[in-house]
């Protein structure tokens, strides 16, 4: 299905090209101010930073310079944007004329506005790029696409072929991982495509059984296995999703992945992105969730208390197989990627990896994008889930994440704002895996 055409393809392959070439400026924003150099700090009046659609506000910004002073000179540049996405308003203050500076805004839909600063001149001692972001009636923040009408026959046709390829599990014990408290060992399956998928299991001394947790990664290299959890009393199975066996070591492990990638031709997450069979992380996904039914029939593990827990790639993880398997009883989805890949669509920045704004002029990208977007098994999950979002994150935008946290039907959901926070956990994702944890330890451990 083709879904621009036209002109509008032409207009859509402008604003892409605007927004890549806006990424440096995107990334700089998150950045803190380099030493010595000045601040911008932010209000708002009214004060808070979730507001209803169509109300506005003053967005007031305070310059100082290195030395806490308030910057009687120099130039401030505003970008108020819808997600960090379209540009909406342009803003050149001069500070020589009014420090605070005040701009007067508002966002007349569902969204999140992404204000985007850079102060410069006078006595700053560089460049000081800062961003601030509000919601306005964030729980009415819809996909940009509807789920496609096959999609819950796809995955169970996909689930119900891998469940035809022998499993294969294979255990492998390291031995200078196991200190007498834990015991730790390499894990793998068989995927669909003739494919494994890599991973660790780490658990606690002992029969159990435990309460459990499955784990993947944010995007890059993968992780070595959890050796903290199972201090804890819980079995761990963490999931790579790469098709070799992550090496332990961080040196050894970056290597492999830049090796991996290199022989790709192109990062991981883009590959076979113009079909939903091929696309790099169906398989993965397939895989993985055969090996959460193989993990979940442990007599160690406790198969009423298991639970997931990712952030970014690994919160899109927890939203995807929650959704696909379930075995899970409850999750944390930390800033998760792959949310709203259309989200372009409506103006706003999709979330990581922007499959479409990366294939922008193939339309079966994203096409192929809706059967891999996070939002449609978010719509499957009935168990207890929180999610956090970064109200500046402009990897995984609070309006991707928004789109996939309201269509959760669980009636125990939570989203755990972070105002000041990027692409990162901060006290809240903390909060959050303290949740988990003692739902897991709490939970009865019969049906």
């Amino acid at each position: 299905m083709t879904f621009l055409a036209g002109s509008r393809r032409a207009a859509a392959r402008r604003f892409f090209v605007l927004m890549f070439l806006l990424a440096a400026l995107a990334v700089s924003a998150r950045l803190p101010a380099a030493a010595g150099a000045g601040e911008v700090v932010f209000s708002t009046d009214p004060p808070g930073y979730v507001f209803a659609a169509g109300d506005e506000l003053t967005v007031t910004m305070t310059v100082t310079d290195p030395d806490g002073a308030a910057a009687r000179e120099g130039t401030l540049y505003a970008r108020v944007t819808n997600d960090g996405g379209e540009t909406l308003e342009w803003h050149e203050l001069n500070l020589a004329d009014a420090n605070p500076a005040a701009i007067r805004t508002t966002l007349s839909f569902p969204g999140h506005m992404l204000i985007k600063v850079t102060a410069t001149g006078g006595k700053l001692g560089g460049d000081v790029n800062r961003s601030a972001g509000y919601l306005f009636s964030p729980e009415r923040i819809e996909p940009a696409l509807p789920e496609p009408d096959d999609f819950d026959a796809f995955w169970n046709a996909g689930k119900a072929a891998a469940r035809e390829i022998p499993l294969d599990p294979r255990t492998e014990r390291i031995e200078e991982l196991c200190d007498g408290e834990i015991e730790v060992f390499r894990v793998s399956f068989a995927a669909p495509g003739g494919n494994r998928v890599y991973g660790f299991l780490s658990k606690p001394v002992g029969e159990g059984p435990f309460p459990a947790a499955v784990t993947v990664p944010g995007a890059g290299p993968g992780v070595r296995p959890d050796l903290d959890l199972p201090k804890e009393g819980f079995a761990v199975l963490t999931m790579n999703v790469f098709p070799y066996p992550v090496p332990i070591d961080l040196a050894e492990r970056q290597k492999v992945h830049d090796e991996y990638n290199e022989s790709l031709g192109v990062r991981y997450c883009y590959v076979g992105a113009d079909h939903r069979e091929t696309y790099f992380f169906r398989p993965a996904f397939l895989g993985i969730d055969r090996a959460i039914d193989w993990f979940a029939e442990r007599d160690f593990v406790d198969r009423e208390r298991l639970g997931f827990i990712g952030t970014s790639q690994g919160g899109a993880s927890a939203l995807i197989l929650t959704g696909l398997n379930k075995k899970i009883k409850a999750a944390v989805a930390s800033v998760p990627a792959l949310c709203d890949h259309a989200g372009s669509l409506k103006g706003r920045l999709p979330g990581w990896p922007r499959l479409y704004a990366f294939s922008e002029s193939d339309p079966n990208v994203l096409e192929a994008s809706r059967y891999l977007d996070a939002v449609n098994f978010a719509r499957k999950i009935d168990v207890p889930i929180r999610v956090t979002v970064g109200l500046i994150d402009e990897t995984c935008s609070p309006g991707s994440i928004y789109s996939a946290y309201n269509a959760i039907p669980a009636r125990d959901k939570e989203i755990l704002i972070e105002p000041n926070l990027g692409h990162a956990n901060g006290a809240k994702f903390e909060a959050a895996r303290a949740w988990l944890l003692d739902f897991l330890k709490n939970k009865s451990a019969k049906p």
